[in-house]
């Protein structure tokens, strides 16, 4: 009988063991997901455990869909011939943000929550007195391989179109010195290419002082086809990063990121993440608010020929596809708004 009470006693520890499994993140045997727990190794912190076997069944779930998330880029990455090292040049490393104290690297890229998580991962600096640098970028090639080969490394991602249109309304239409700036800087080029019968209006603008000068106010259909024209011409730079694809900017192809998260889901994959790598001892991801993404979408682009968007498109199809987002859907959207049709019959 005795025997048959360790059995018992054995089953129920090892049913307990792989309910935790999901977890603690271990799901792939393939090395595309590592074993991981659900906070940073940090002994000193008390770990949640789920509670509920809903709980239980939505960090599964999490877990399952960033196999696919990294699966699809591993697979989309390898038919291009571009494979992931821990040693890419250093340029590539610029857009990293360090975590030391966790383990971790952030990739940011703009208008996907960045200036939300430079906030984050500089609030968890100053609260573990951190003297190290910002950037994965300003350490030496031994000290970035060391980090990339270690630590947790993260990205966060956002539907191309709607991307797009938030670099734009940011940078053409705030009416504030930040629209002269962008103007400036591409402004006067776009309306020469894309807007016939300018040369007056740029003739005065230029004859100004730079704080003088009315506003261009550029269209989004002239910048789409300023964008569009150009391809993958323009070089990576602190501004042209706002536009690129997000492959470019995040070199996804080439650093091993082990967690690809969605803006769409920050309310929960944020949470989730910062759990995952152990910082919400320290910080919590802002408040999310109800999302406008869709309302802007379709007034955004309303007033742009849907040759155009088509070209937008094309321009960001490898991002679409890289990422799992689905242009046709965006594009929907926006035909739903031209035209009031109730996609959801």
């Amino acid at each position: 009988m005795e025997w048959k009470k360790w059995n018992y006693i054995i089953l129920v520890l090892t049913s307990i063991t792989m309910m935790l499994l999901p977890y603690y993140g271990m799901i792939s045997s393939d090395n595309i997901l590592k074993s991981h727990v659900m906070r940073g190794y940090n002994e000193s912190l008390a770990i949640p455990r789920p509670k509920t076997a809903t709980q239980v069944a939505n960090i599964t779930e999490m877990w399952k869909e960033q196999k696919v998330r990294l699966n699809r880029i591993k697979t989309v990455c390898e038919r291009l011939n571009r494979t992931q090292t821990f040693t890419p040049p250093k340029a590539y490393t610029l857009r990293l943000l360090v975590n030391d104290h966790d383990k971790v690297l952030f990739g940011y890229i703009p208008k996907v929550g960045c200036t939300t998580w430079k906030g984050v991962f500089s609030r968890t600096k100053r609260a573990y007195s951190e003297k190290t640098y910002w950037r994965l970028s300003g350490f030496d090639e031994m000290e970035r391989e060391k980090r990339l080969r270690t630590y947790k490394k993260v990205l966060f991602v956002r539907d191309p179109i709607i991307r797009f249109l938030s670099a734009y309304l940011s940078k053409f239409r705030n009416l504030k010195n930040l629209q002269k700036t962008w103007e400036k800087m591409y402004g006067f080029k776009i309306l020469e290419l894309y807007r016939p019968g300018s040369e007056e209006l740029l003739k005065k603008a230029r004859a100004l002082p730079a704080d003088e000068r009315p506003f261009l106010n550029v269209t989004l259909t002239e910048f789409i086809r300023f964008i569009t024209y150009l391809g993958d011409t323009y070089v990576l730079h602190e501004i042209s990063d706002h536009w690129l694809p997000q492959h470019i900017v995040s070199h996804v192809c080439e650093i091993p990121y082990d967690f690809i998260g969605k803006y769409e889901n920050l309310a929960s994959e944020a949470p989730f993440m910062l759990n995952w790598v152990g910082m919400t001892s320290v910080v919590q991801f802002p408040e999310i608010h109800a999302s406008t993404a869709t309302t802007k979408l379709v007034h955004g682009y309303s007033n742009v020929p849907l040759a155009v968007i088509e070209d937008l498109r094309k321009y960001y199809s490898l991002d679409f596809e890289l990422f799992g987002y689905h242009s046709t859907e965006s594009i929907a959207k926006v035909i739903n708004g031209f035209f009031h049709i109730d996609l959801s019959e």
